[in-house]
């Protein structure tokens, strides 16, 4: 047995997930079983929901076994799915190295990528001069335009917008304006679904040392309207900056619409809007009669 870590509940995980030298020996094993060079050096990186760590010139990403609660295995099946569709695509990922499972003392699911040295976008943009952010928001447009198109494969959640009404995390809202939202939902349903990557934050695109910027953590890919991958980029990786949005943004479609069409959408757009109320508007989500004061910052924000 690799892992010696007791894992029966969240709790159980996220006081583990981090811990590199509880993962070592197991992620030891998989690295042998995919022929790769013995581990000689780890590093911490950014941490998420999963087991992500540097070994050497590569990550690790070790999914949190079904025992936790969290459904690992369709979250590994997504992100190496969508991995390899970036992949066919031609867009700017670390390679894939090795993916699968190993049976341990539970089954843990894993992806191994190449480390690309860099720094994460949302700090980089903190400090790039304007030629540096026209030009990374020139590269993220066009990679998104082969992106968000029909995908057939099976894998990837759809139906956002049915998905969406069962969302807990709207509950955060008032009554009132999550009466609104649900109202506004069936036009969306009309929109055409495309393969959205759905978390474009500040961590998940990093800007190398050399070559273009390459986009990470496929996990939370699906198929949804594209103005899904927007509240992201736009709140978390843009940090609301409108000078970001608009070079970036190149459709005759205005902006703040699509951008709270998507809000409306997304699995955290309830926590988006509890942001905007609380940094912007000054008031609690709770206190929202509807959504349109949400919608009217946006609309002067991303004129």
């Amino acid at each position: 047995m690799f892992f010696a870590k007791t894992i029966e509940n969240w709790t159980d995980w996220g006081a583990v997930y981090q811990d590199i030298p509880a993962f070592l020996p197991l992620t030891r094993a998989i690295f042998a079983k995919e022929g790769l060079p013995p581990i000689r050096e780890t590093a911490r990186l950014t941490p998420g929901t999963n087991a992500v760590f540097r070994a050497d010139d590569f990550v690790v990403k070790i999914f949190a076994p079904k025992e936790s609660g969290l459904d690992a295995e369709s979250d590994f099946q997504t992100e190496q799915a969508a991995i390899r569709r970036a992949e066919s695509l031609g867009i700017a990922t670390p390679k894939l190295r090795g993916a699968g499972f190993l049976e341990d003392k539970y089954r843990f699911y894993y992806l191994i990528t190449d480390h690309i040295p860099g720094k994460e976008a949302g700090a980089w943009l903190k400090t790039a001069d304007k030629t540096q952010k026209e030009r990374f928001c020139g590269w993220l447009w066009d990679a998104l335009r082969p992106w968000n198109t029909p995908c057939a494969d099976g894998v990837f959640r759809r139906d956002m917008a049915g998905y969406s009404r069962e969302n807990p995390r709207w509950q955060g809202i008032s009554p009132a304006a999550e009466a609104h939202r649900r109202e506004l939902l069936p036009r969306l349903t009309a929109m055409p679904e495309v393969c959205v990557h759905g978390d474009l934050t500040a961590e998940n695109l990093l800007v190398p040392d050399e070559g273009v910027p390459v986009i990470i953590d496929f996990a939370d890919t699906a198929l949804a309207p594209a103005c899904y991958e927007l509240p992201p980029i736009c709140f978390s990786l843009f940090d609301y900056d409108p000078e970001l949005a608009r070079m970036l943004w190149k459709s005759p479609e205005p902006l703040a619409e699509a951008l709270f069409a998507g809000l409306l959408l997304h699995d955290f757009g309830a926590n988006f809007i509890e942001e905007i109320c609380g940094r912007f508007l000054g008031i609690s989500p709770k206190e929202l009669l509807s959504l349109g004061p949400v919608e009217s910052f946006l609309r002067e924000r991303y004129p």
